[in-house]
Order: structure tokens, then C-alpha cells, then sequence
């Protein structure tokens, strides 16, 4: 059982005190984030961060934003964790960031257009291949306007799949990474999911 959040936070509120508490707030929120999947470690660690850049724009604004690194100006605070679990390069990786008046509305959807630009997320590399493939990800059961999708392909000439899911909960920005070599498990990433809308965006 998660007992703890060891989050990364960045204050860009207009006072320190805020934006210390807004930090507080997204922290505890993960907290919350309990009962993992068995076979998840128990004990957090920094926050997922994307294997590779991708050439193209809207794969790159995808991908940083599942790491914590939302798209354009920033947020007035924001937080993420992950997980290791027991299959091979296996991590599950959760990330808010919080933002003031309509900016978290409209972010969302610029992202959503990216999700729908972003066909496969290559890499410019002179050696091994790296380019995965874009598709959407079936989470049956699951609401609260998820946005899921489904990377698979090479990581340096290795198979690597990534699961993201995306949400937006008022004024938050809700980001979930469940990502390994070879196939992730969906159910795993259903299971991942149905905790963090239980706990954030519900």
C-alpha cells in the first residue's frame, strides 16, 4: 500500500504561499492513489519520464505532459510519481498539474488535438530504430472523459509499448503513464486507471 508521495512540484503561482499549498493538494491526491496492482513496489519514486524525444512536435507535447511537463506557460503547481512493477521495465507513473481560471480547460484541449497529430512518435538516431506506433486503448469501464492510447513499437531496436491516459478535473490536469518492454497489460493499466479517476477526478 502506497503510504507516502515522492513527488516533484514546481511553484508558479503568484504567491509562495499558494502555491505551496496548491502543492500540498496534489501531493496528497497522489497520496491517495492506493491499492496498486499486485506486483507494483510499494514505494514511490520520482516521476515517469519519457525513454526519448520524439522528432515530431505533437508526440513531443504528448509525451512531456504524461512526464509532469504539461504543454505551454506554467501551471501553478504540479506533482508526479511512479511505481516500479514486476514486469520487465515495467513503471506506472501519475502526474497533476494544477492551473488558474480556464488555462487547464484549454491545455486539455490542446493536448486531445495532439493525441489526434501524433500517428507514431519517432526518434531521430543514427543506430537503433526507435518509432512507436499511436492507437486508441480500450479502458471498458472507466469514465470521467478519458483520453487513453496505446504506443508500441522499437525503443532503440527493443520492443516497448506505453500506455497514457489523460483527464482534466476542474482546474487540474490528470496524466497516467503504465509503460515496459514487450506487451503492458491493459487490465493493469484498466486497474491503474480506475484508481486515479476514483481518487482525483471523481
Amino acid at each position: 500500500m502506497v503510504t507516502g508521495c515522492a513527488g516533484q512540484g514546481q511553484d508558479g503561482a503568484d504567491g509562495a504561499g499558494d502555491g505551496a499549498a496548491e502543492l500540498r493538494r496534489l501531493r496528497g491526491l497522489l497520496d491517495e492513489v492506493r491499492d496498486l496492482p499486485e506486483g507494483f513496489s510499494a514505494r514511490p519514486r520520482d516521476g515517469w519520464q519519457a525513454p526519448f524525444q520524439p522528432v515530431d512536435e505533437d508526440c513531443r507535447l504528448v509525451l512531456d505532459a504524461a512526464g509532469g511537463r504539461p504543454p505551454e506557460h506554467a501551471p501553478g503547481a504540479r506533482a508526479a510519481v511512479a511505481y516500479q512493477g514486476d514486469g520487465l521495465g515495467e513503471l506506472a507513473g501519475f502526474a497533476l498539474a494544477s492551473y488558474r481560471g480556464d488555462d487547464a480547460a484549454g491545455h486539455f484541449g490542446a493536448l486531445v488535438e495532439a493525441l489526434g497529430d501524433c500517428p507514431v512518435a519517432r526518434a531521430r538516431t543514427a543506430g537503433r530504430s526507435t518509432a512507436l506506433r499511436v492507437s486508441d486503448l480500450d479502458l471498458e469501464g472507466i469514465d470521467g472523459g478519458i483520453q487513453a492510447r496505446r504506443l508500441s513499437g522499437r525503443l532503440n531496436g527493443y520492443p516497448y509499448e506505453i500506455h497514457l491516459v489523460f483527464a482534466l478535473s476542474g482546474r487540474t490536469l490528470v496524466s497516467l503513464v503504465h509503460a515496459g518492454v514487450r506487451d503492458v497489460d491493459a487490465a493493469r493499466t484498466r486497474q491503474l486507471a480506475g484508481l486515479l479517476v476514483d481518487e482525483v477526478v471523481a
